[in-house]
């Protein structure tokens, strides 16, 4: 996870997180895993509906970290392009304050598998926002930890939240 430090403009400092795990799956089903409401909802939310085109709306649901409450975030993709990139806008109203609302993912195709980075850009590097930088990265890895163990695995952990050396953990005991 890398903390991408750029210049929005001459006086305001951002800073992007970056997430990127090797995966072992197709870029095609890495794209359907991220594009796909029915394929959102096995591995990471609990309801979603999709319109996969560019400047096609999207709604994700999910529960808390605690379970107490549903997530509700709402957007529009931006740049879809099969099999190498998603990327969406957040609504101002699904979002909260200060969050920036751009997330994109790329994916790579290698020889065993793909590389797939998110990059969330945009976050403030005031010192007072800096709780919310380290939320979204502890969100953003799990998202990728959950990704990676679905489409390797076919296994889900929707109410767990994980790593990606939980993730190496869990597959290196399978290969044993």
């Amino acid at each position: 996870m890398l903390e991408c430090p750029r210049m929005a403009s001459r006086s305001v400092k951002t800073l992007d997180i970056r997430v990127s795990a090797f995966v072992k799956a197709e870029a095609g089903h890495v794209y359907r895993s991220l594009t796909s409401a029915k394929e959102l909802c096995v591995w990471w939310v609990d309801k979603a509906e999709t319109e996969a085109r560019n400047m096609g709306r999207f709604r994700l649901v999910w529960r808390s970290q605690d379970r107490k409450k549903n997530i509700e975030a709402t957007g529009v993709f931006v740049d879809l392009e099969r099999e190498k990139k998603v990327a969406w806008i957040w609504d101002d109203k699904s979002r909260p304050a200060g969050l920036p609302p751009l997330v994109s993912f790329f994916i790579e195709e290698g020889e065993d598998g793909c590389e797939v980075l998110v990059v969330h850009a945009g976050f403030s590097a005031a010192a007072s926002k800096r709780r919310m930088l380290e939320g979204f990265r502890v969100i953003w890895e799990d998202v990728i930890a959950k990704l990676k163990l679905y489409l390797e695995s076919e296994k889900i952990a929707k109410g767990e939240l994980l790593t990606l050396k939980d993730v190496e953990l869990l597959s290196a005991a399978k290969e044993k």
